[in-house]
Formats: C-alpha cells, structure tokens, sequence
C-alpha cells in the first residue's frame, strides 16, 4: 500500500478503524458465500481452508480487501472534509431575513 502512497514506508503505522473488520467480514462473507445464523464458524472455516490450500492467493486477497477499504475510507474523509468546507460558518442573519420575508410577503 505504500506503493500507493497511502503512508510513507519509513513510518510505522497501525491500523485502527473498528470498520475494517467489518468491511473484511462482510467481503469475505460474499466472496466465499457464506451466509446463515451460524456464518462466522463457517466463514471461519472457508478461511482456514483457502489459507491453507493457497496461501498466497489469500493473501492477496486479503491485501486487494484492505486496499479497497482504505480507498473507500479515504474517499468518504475526503468528501465530510469536502462538505464541511463548503457549509462554511454559520449564518447569523438567517432569522432576520426569514423575517423580512415575511413581513414584505403580507404588504
């Protein structure tokens, strides 16, 4: 991911989002097509089994999931940055004109 530039590859970075394992959980979950009450013993299992036949496959795949999070993490920052900018400060002469609205609608 450094290739990317999504951090620098000197730095030491952890990774903390309590969202990433509920992205991966959900991807994976539709990847190998689990799904019922008891989908995380099996997922579980499809896991220790891919892992297990090709282990550089699942690692792959798990880098492509972890990449694709952290692109759709980093488009929705940006775009709350985005908004935030353009809502700018608050208006303090909003009641005024809501007001002089109505009273020039009534003459």
């Amino acid at each position: 991911m450094h290739e990317e530039h999504y951090f620098h590859p000197f730095e030491r970075f952890d990774i903390r989002d309590e969202r990433l394992e509920e992205f991966l959980e959900e991807e994976l979950r539709r990847r190998f097509g689990v799904i019922g009450a008891n989908g995380c013993q099996h997922l579980r299992e499809q896991l220790e089994e891919a892992r297990k036949n090709d282990p550089y496959s699942f690692e792959f795949l798990i880098k492509e999931l972890v990449k694709k999070y952290v692109k759709l993490a980093t488009q929705i920052r940006y775009a709350k940055r985005i908004k935030k900018t353009q809502e700018g400060p608050p208006d303090r002469f909003s009641e005024l004109r809501k007001r002089y609205r109505l009273l020039n609608q009534h003459h």
